[in-house]
């Protein structure tokens, strides 16, 4: 899938799936949140911190993939604004990030103008 070409259409696109609050936003062209959703991996760890926030080392285990393979696309899911990592402090002192999804809803539609992707509550 292509972007739009001229500049004016990409920041039309990027003001219409963008929230215009202060709280969490679709930081990415609907195109790019469509293809990042095909990626097995990207839904599985979605998937995995909808709910309940988990750092990296968690997400490895409990999906049996590789820790490379979570972090790209733990960096592709908080870039695109569907994570966002807040930082854990254990009682012995480490701390780590740990990752939550972004909104309780997100919905992906396809339409005459192409995809377009509607964020539901943020998630709490």
């Amino acid at each position: 899938m292509s972007a739009p070409s001229d500049a004016a259409a990409v920041q039309r696109a990027r003001e219409r799936y963008t929230d215009e609050d202060d709280g969490p936003a679709i930081d990415s062209p609907a195109e790019e949140v469509v293809d990042l959703l095909t990626d097995e991996y990207a839904r599985q760890i979605l998937q995995a911190v909808t709910g309940d926030a988990k750092p990296a080392c968690e997400l490895v285990e409990l999906l049996g993939v590789s820790r490379p393979t979570v972090y790209r696309r733990l960096d592709d899911l908080e870039e695109a604004g569907l994570v966002e990592p807040a930082m854990s402090f254990d009682p012995d002192g480490h701390h780590r990030r740990e990752f939550h999804a972004a909104f309780e809803e997100v919905t992906v539609t396809l339409g005459a103008d192409g995809f377009g992707v509607e964020t539901g509550a943020p998630a709490e």
